[in-house]
């Protein structure tokens, strides 16, 4: 029989154009060229000689990244994500649970743990978020806008991952065609004008 050749796929040539000519600063050729030059650092010191380089470390800061920074992470949050992480015998019901925790920190993992109907952190809840959580957002809108109660609907209420992927998918909902913009701020986060592009809208 005859053998075909075997072709790859996904190429340069067969991805999106749109893709190609997007740019996403954050990792740009600034960003490259530091990783380059933390390379050869790391090189130098271990063969014991002298880098090229007038500096001797280098602080990434193209990302929101404070910890790279030695700054110290915010106990409370850590503490209840650990509670919620751990099983109940282990953690909000454990025997000792108040000598390692803080009362608000225990209270508010059970009030998480309800919301999730024990189904703990690893499962799906609601594609808006599980709803307790989105009534506490609610909550907070109105306390902040001085709303009147229930004013704010908790369905119109979505959560997601991180700010990156709220953006991106509020973007994609706005761009129709290559007719459509968004009015960006300069200097800007380089995740607008990167989806801008990718979606084939236009940087105002």
């Amino acid at each position: 029989g005859q053998f075909h050749h075997r072709q790859k796929r996904l190429t340069i040539e067969t991805i999106s154009d749109k893709l190609k000519t997007m740019d996403y600063a954050v990792r740009g050729r600034i960003a490259i060229a530091a990783d380059k030059f933390s390379e050869d650092l790391v090189v130098a010191k271990r063969r014991g000689v002298s880098s090229d380089f007038p500096f001797d470390h280098i602080i990434m800061t193209n990302i929101g990244n404070p910890h790279c920074l030695k700054q110290k992470a915010i106990s409370w949050p850590r503490q209840v994500l650990a509670l919620l992480q751990l099983p109940d015998e282990l953690g909000v019901d454990h025997p000792s649970v108040h000598e390692l925790f803080p009362s608000d920190a225990i209270e508010r993992a059970r009030e998480m743990k309800r919301a999730l109907d024990g189904n703990g952190l690893g499962a799906y809840t609601h594609s808006k978020g599980a709803k307790p959580f989105r009534e506490d957002v609610a909550s907070f809108i109105e306390r902040r806008d001085g709303a009147r109660s229930g004013s704010v609907d908790v369905e119109s209420i979505f959560l997601s991952s991180g700010a990156s992927e709220a953006i991106t998918m509020l973007l994609t909902a706005l761009i129709r065609d290559s007719t459509c913009g968004c009015m960006i701020p300069i200097p800007q986060y380089p995740l607008y004008s990167a989806t801008l592009d990718l979606l084939g809208g236009k940087k105002v």
